[in-house]
């Protein structure tokens, strides 16, 4: 496993999309001061997930986005990708080749991914904390951790060592674990105070349950007599419903005929209206027609006028005359230059035989030289290739040479490296050992936490029953709170609902046609509570009125509803304040009380109403108000239910009417009703939060039990997994061994074959050259033979030249009489054109005088024909006039008999609109008795009816009005004594058996608690153990490669680590002795800045050779170390080189020469950094860009 390649883009001085390619061995990074170099160290901390800007060298971590330079605007991102080699499998993942990046926007976000794939840190940081790796990871060494390691306390030099070893994540596991128990000990104490509340409350719940049970049982009774009262008006009602369907069929069937004859008469009127609008555009296109006629006579005439002059000027038109040379004259011209023409084509022909001889004796001339150039060229290449074969012999046996001395020092190191991977081999064989007894020590762990874990899924099963049963019971009153908010909805809509004449009447008002009109009585107006129904049967049909303003408002409100055949429409005129009654004698004594009291709102609608109720009393019984009603005639007197008793009759035996008035008081009642339900359900919903909290802490007690297995799993897991590397590592131990061991073999071979092919080129020697004679002076710079036939050439192509001319001369000559003949011949050509031209017109100027005369006479029978249509036009229209009159005569009296039928119409339909009021009368009836129904839990009234009278031994609607007053009498008498119960808690059975069942459970979670403080408690001693044993074996490992590392870098020294307390070996600090060679000093801070360095580097790989990483970074920790300290360093970098990758950063020499590749970091003007690499040979030498 190795780092394999680092791409860069927008992270600190790198905008540019950078790309680093790494291989195994030592990989140099150079650069000046301030270049970036150790920006590219940042990029691989960064990328492995640490969240310390301080890490970074930065003050936030928005500093790691290019912030721009120069002309470069800033970035909005920053982005790393490390791709590692995972050939080995030393990674977790089904990969052999594994890239994890990270990105930074602007905004603070971050976004890691593995293979492209989106991750959390946690997964990055999971994925690589087995190989040393991480985002506290020692394995790079910035510019501070030097001076970290040097002036860290014991207790801080400890971190190092444990960074190495993993027990970072045991700690934190510890740390999870004492923070679960901080957290249960507050669960422990709430516990305890909630169990002795329960203890308070259970004997006081008690006795409600048993009132509860005891208010339920007449509540049932109260049920059943309210159900037989409401079923018994429900059959009175439907039985007067039947009656009056059975009137409105008969009223539908007149309405129907009385349609049909409608619709006939409008067939009829239409048909007349259609035949009419037909006749009206014949008229006018006779009219028309007349007047077009009359319009082409006079064109006709003028048309004819127009030929005769057309004629008379074509008889005096005159001819131009034709103008130029005579055509005979111009063609003999054209034949004295045919003549000269030949003479000339005779001296182009002469001319171009020349021509062609002096190209033909260029031609050779050209061909000799190009033969002489070739013979001198192959010379030429002759005597290069044997300086190549001289050249490549002697770097043939240059090569051999160089590889044979390096092939002498790679057999040393490949001896070195053998021993080492045997040591490696031993090592790991130790571990696996180690590892498969702490498999073993985790699987005995296992059934004990299985049994803990069944035992809170079953808690939770009967916290979520619990939960469950709760919640149903919100359900149920959500839905009751619902079906009451509806109930009140529709009666406020009912209430607002008006007639069909006062909706358009409203409908006006709105729209401005109609003003005063203030709106619905019963939305204006405010009833005494108890009176509403005495209010809305006194006012009757009052009680659906809309109000206006005043005499005039009402006059003209009337009049725009009678204009649009609006129906009947009841109006209440506001008066002023003042016009209230006020006279009503006091009836308190005899158990009457004025009823216009008991209305109010706005003044002038107060008063109106008030008068409207003038003289009208109320009464709490009907025997007191007919009583009253025979002593009083002159007033009128009203109970509460809605009786009416007065001189001009009486009313009841029924429900009263809904109007709008009641309707809105029944709206009101049932939002009082879901008020209450939804006081109850506020109960209800504390339960339902006890009760999830009570689920949610059974829930965190479940997910501890399953977190617990799940962190036995994963050690077990983790073990299993830490076993299969490691037998990964020692077989690919062996593996690697024996390739060093074959490429010892084969190194051995290939120095013996390249000694042999030394000895026979160096015995050969390189292949002779011998000179062609004839080029021999071609050296001297002088080739007579190349200079004569360039004279030779030289006068063949002047010769070619004058021919060329002498040609051209005569051609130009000949192209010059060509054209000279042509435009002659086209001169004749247009001269006759022109006379032939003037003879074709005289004879047209002819022929168009004989077809003036031809117009004439066909315009003047056209005229004749014109005059004739434009008469028979005017007769035409005289007929369409009359029939237009009768066709007016006959839809007038259709449209009377419309108008007729219209009236009889009209009286059935208020005929039918009384019919309405009756049935809408009924229809409230019937709700408020299915509504009484509903309150009681009957949703269907008419089903419940008919099963009850579908049995025959139930006397349902027995004992007419004897046995209404039974039921009363037993319906009060029930409520009386429920009353006398007083207030009782309807949900104390319920909430007497849940808070002791809660009582029973919060015991149990009680003793689970303490149970889990045990366990919890046993795993912090467990894993304080682990950490024991884990770093205990650590620290041995490092402090005896110290003491080996240690006199490598100071020949003749002392150095060793000391733990501060050996007996506490969880928190036992860590201290550095080191005596460089001839000083007794052992304290550091005694020592030179060189010596401080290089015990830091001591402690540093004495850590990576205990617990060896994929990969080390170095940034410029030799920087403070002399020439021969640095060898020493470097020495032991070189021991590292077979078995990690080396990135180091660097200003030192030595450094880059043993480097496999350097890479080169600049910056240009723009701020931003760049990338240059070079692969080095053995030698030191760049063989590679």
């Amino acid at each position: 496993m190795y780092l394999k390649s680092l791409a860069l883009r927008g992270f600190k001085s790198f905008a540019d999309s950078t790309r680093l390619d790494f291989e195994p061995g030592i990989t140099v990074i150079v650069g000046p001061n301030g270049s970036g170099k150790s920006n590219i160290v940042d990029a691989l901390t960064w990328s492995m997930g640490t969240r310390s800007a301080k890490d970074l060298r930065g003050g936030s971590m928005s500093d790691v986005i290019f912030a721009g330079a120069g002309s470069r605007k800033a970035m909005g991102r920053a982005s790393v990708e490390i791709t590692i080699d995972n050939s080995d499998d030393s990674l977790p993942i089904e990969f052999t080749e594994v890239t994890v990046g990270r990105a930074m926007f602007a905004t603070g976000e971050n976004a890691y991914t593995i293979n492209d794939v989106e991750c959390r840190q946690l997964d990055v940081a999971e994925l690589l904390s087995d190989t040393g790796l991480g985002r506290e990871t020692h394995t790079i060494v910035g510019q501070g951790r030097i001076d970290a390691v040097l002036n860290a306390r014991p207790e801080e030099r400890r971190a190092f060592i444990e960074e190495a070893a993993g027990i970072l994540k045991h700690r934190r596991r510890k740390e999870r674990a004492l923070r679960k128990l901080g957290q249960m000990e507050g669960h422990l104490e709430r516990l305890v105070d909630l169990l002795s509340e329960m203890r308070r409350q259970l004997r006081p719940l008690e006795r409600q349950a048993e009132a509860a049970a005891k208010h339920r049982n007449l509540s049932d009774q109260l049920h059943a007599i309210r159900t037989d009262r409401g079923l018994r008006d429900l059959a009175r009602l439907l039985d007067r419903w039947s009656t009056e369907q059975a009137s409105r069929s008969a009223s539908d069937q007149r309405l129907r005929e009385l349609e049909e004859t409608n619709a006939t008469l409008k067939r009829d009127e239409q048909a007349i209206a259609q035949g009419l609008s037909e006749l009206t555009p014949a008229v006018r296109l006779a009219t028309e027609t007349q007047f077009a006629l009359a319009n082409l006579v006079e064109r006709s005439s003028g048309i004819v006028e127009r030929i005769v002059e057309r004629r008379n000027g074509l008889a005096e038109a005159a001819e131009e005359p034709v103008a130029g040379r005579d055509p005979e004259e111009l063609r003999g011209e054209a034949q004295r230059d045919r003549g000269h023409l030949a003479e000339v084509a005779e001296h182009v022909t002469t001319t171009s035989g020349l021509l062609e001889r002096a190209r033909q004796h260029t031609r050779h001339a050209e061909q000799a030289r190009r033969a002489h150039e070739q013979a001198a060229a192959a010379e030429a290449r002759r005597r290069v290739e044997a300086r190549e074969r001289q050249i490549r012999w002697e770097g043939e046996i240059g090569g051999l040479r160089s590889s044979l001395a390096q092939a002498s020092g790679e057999e040393g190191r490949l001896s070195i490296q053998l021993q080492a991977q045997q040591d490696r081999s031993d090592e790991l064989e130790a571990d696996v050992t180690a590892v498969q007894n702490e498999i073993q020590r985790l699987d005995a762990a296992v059934p004990d936490l299985s049994d803990h874990l069944r035992t809170m899924e079953e808690r939770r099963a009967r916290a979520q029953k619990a939960a469950s049963d709760a919640a149903k019971e919100e359900r149920e009153l959500e839905r009751r709170r619902a079906s009451l908010e509806a109930r009140a909805d529709a009666l406020f809509a009912a209430s607002a609902e008006p007639s069909e004449g006062a909706s358009v009447l409203a409908e006006a008002a709105e729209k401005g046609q109609v003003d005063g009109v203030l709106g619905p009585l019963a939305a204006l107006l405010q009833v005494a509570d108890g009176h509403a129904v005495a209010v809305s049967a006194a006012l009757g049909p009052l009680a659906d009125a809309l109000v206006v303003a005043g005499r005039s408002a009402a006059e003209s409100a009337l009049g725009f509803v009678a204009d649009r055949e609006a129906g009947r429409t009841l109006l209440l005129v506001a008066g002023a304040p003042h016009n209230e009654p006020t006279d009503q004698p006091s009836l308190d004594a005899i158990g009457a009380r004025p009823l216009a009291p008991m209305v109010d709102g706005d003044p002038g609608i107060r008063a109106a109403a008030r008068r409207a109720l003038a003289g009208v009393y109320v009464c709490d019984d009907l025997d007191t108000a007919l009583r009253l009603a025979d002593t009083k005639p002159e007033l009128v007197f009203v109970t509460t239910d809605g009786q009416i008793a007065g001189a001009r009759g009486h009313a009841g035996g029924g429900a009263v009417a809904h109007t709008a008035v009641l309707s809105r008081a029944a709206a009101e009642e049932a939002k009082q009703q879901a008020d209450a339900v939804g006081a109850e359900l506020r109960i209800v919903h504390r339960k339902v939060g006890d009760a999830d909290r009570e689920l949610e802490e059974v829930r965190q007690q479940l997910e501890t039990a399953q977190a617990q297995m799940q962190e036995s799993d994963a050690q077990i897991t983790s073990a299993a997994e830490r076993l299969g590397r490691l037998n990964k590592e020692l077989f690919r131990c062996h593996r690697e061994r024996d390739q060093v061991q074959k490429q010892h073999d084969q190194l051995v071979a290939q120095t013996k074959a390249r000694q042999e092919k030394l000895d026979e080129l160096e015995a050969r020697g390189p292949e002779p050259y011998v000179p062609d004679p004839r080029f021999a002076d071609e050296e001297g710079g002088g080739d007579v033979e190349a200079e004569r036939l360039d004279d030779l050439l030289t006068e063949a192509r002047e010769a070619e030249v004058q021919a060329r001319l002498n040609h051209s001369t005569a051609e130009q000559e000949a192209g010059e009489l060509r054209r000279r003949i042509a435009a002659l011949e086209q001169e004749a050509q247009r001269v006759e054109a022109q006379l032939a031209e003037r003879e074709r017109r005289q004879k047209a100027r002819l022929a168009a005088i004989a077809r003036c005369d031809e117009l004439e006479h066909v315009a003047r029978a056209a005229l004749a024909r014109a005059e004739a249509s434009r008469v028979e036009a005017a007769a035409e229209r005289d007929r369409l006039e009359e029939a237009r009159a009768e066709q007016q005569r006959r839809l007038g009296v259709a449209r009377s008999k419309l108008a007729e039928l219209a009236q009889q119409l009209e009286s059935l339909r208020d005929s039918r609109h009384r019919e309405d009021l009756i049935r809408q009368e009924l229809s409230m009836q019937l709700d408020g008795v299915r509504s009484r129904l509903r309150e009681i839990g009957i949703d269907d009234g008419e089903a419940a009816l008919k099963e009850r009278t579908a049995d025959p031994e139930d006397d349902l609607l027995a004992g007419g009005e004897e046995r209404d007053a039974e039921l009363a009498e037993a319906e009060d008498d029930l409520a009386r004594k429920i009353g006398l119960l007083g207030t009782v808690n309807p949900l104390a059975l319920e909430e007497f058996h849940a808070l002791q069942e809660r009582h029973e459970f919060m015991t149990g979670q009680l003793e689970d608690l303490r149970t889990s403080k045990k366990d919890l408690m046993r795993v912090v001693e467990a894993v304080d153990d682990r950490i024991r044993e884990v770093f205990a074996a650590a620290f041995a490992d490092v402090a005896g490669h110290f003491e080996h590392i240690f006199p490598k870098l100071f020949p003749g020294g002392q150095g060793k680590l000391i733990l501060t307390d050996p007996d506490d070996m969880l928190t036992t600090g860590v201290e550095v002795e080191a005596r460089p060679p001839g000083k007794k000093v052992k304290r550091l801070s005694l020592l030179s800045g060189g010596e401080r360095s290089l015990t830091a580097l001591a402690v540093l790989f004495a850590i990576f050779a205990a617990r060896p990483s994929p990969f080390y970074v170095l940034d410029e920790v030799e920087a403070a170390l002399d020439d021969a300290n640095l060898g020493r360093f470097l020495s032991v970098v070189e021991e590292f080189r077979g078995f990690s990758q080396w990135i180091i950063v660097s200003h030192q020499r030595r450094t880059m020469e043993i480097a496999d590749t350097i890479y080169g970091v600049s910056m240009g003007s723009a701020g931003v950094s760049r990338v240059v690499s070079r692969k080095l040979d053995q030698s030191g030498l760049a063989r590679t860009p």
